[in-house]
């Protein structure tokens, strides 16, 4: 099984996006998927349906029993919710591990596990990586991005010490338009840095409409649009996770 974390030191890259429709595909071709929310925001909560109110990570993470946690929502997804008490998590010693050894449990139920993490470093998600066999990092075409890459790259390569299974699976460019010169620049950079620092450029996600509509009515986009662009793309994406390992 696989537990594949979403994570980028920097707002507005379609990470939550990235989380959500990757959870979304691997119910959509059949698997066991089971959702994790660690984002005070809780947008991945909403995105994939989940009730908001309900308990889920805080608690998960200061001691409830993860199976008793776990809701599945209407879109096929087994769920943990976030919710607004999780920005309050501190760091404190050996607490990194406090989500990998709640997981242990239950993990072998699933084929997948998505987390979302909040847009910063922190508590939430080392705790996220050190729980991880993979990272995917979402990135926008905009000059920060490759800064944005190092920067969790270098993080992920310290947590391996700790979780010798973590891998950085890679990265992608979200919302992505080819047209523009600079953007196609970007995307051969970052494929190029990313090697040199063990980060490969999976693909870029063509962005469209379809797939902000879903999330506003919190349906599936392999339901709501599963002809569109972001559709055909996120589903290549996960079948390419799907092959790795």
């Amino acid at each position: 099984m696989k537990i594949i974390t979403a994570a980028v030191i920097k707002g507005g890259t379609g990470k939550t996006t990235t989380a959500a429709a990757l959870a979304q595909a691997a119910a959509a071709a059949g698997k066991k998927v089971l959702a994790i929310d660690l984002d005070p925001q809780a947008n991945f909560t909403f995105f994939i349906g989940a009730d908001q109110n309900a308990p889920g990570s805080y608690q998960l993470l200061h001691g409830a029993g993860a199976a008793e946690l776990i809701q599945t929502t209407p879109q096929g997804i087994a769920a943990i919710s976030a919710s607004p008490d999780l920005a309050t998590e501190k760091t404190t010693p050996a607490s990194a591990k406090r989500l990998q050894a709640a997981l242990e449990p239950i993990k072998g139920d699933y084929d997948f596990i998505f987390i979302d993490t909040p847009p910063q470093m922190g508590e939430l998600t080392y705790n996220a990586l050190q729980a991880s066999t993979g990272l995917i990092v979402p990135l926008e075409t905009d000059n920060s991005s490759l800064q944005g890459l190092y920067q969790i790259a270098d993080i992920a390569h310290q947590m391996q010490r700790s979780n010798p299974a973590l891998r950085i699976t890679g990265a992608i460019l979200t919302r992505y338009d080819g047209r523009p010169k600079l953007n196609r620049y970007l995307q051969e950079a970052i494929a190029e840095r990313g090697r040199e620092i063990g980060a490969p450029f999976l693909m870029a996600i063509r962005a469209g409409i379809a797939i902000r509509e879903a999330q506003a009515m919190q349906q599936s986009l392999f339901d709501y649009a599963p002809r569109s662009k972001p559709a055909q793309d996120y589903k290549d994406l996960f079948k390419k996770i799907s092959r790795e390992g």
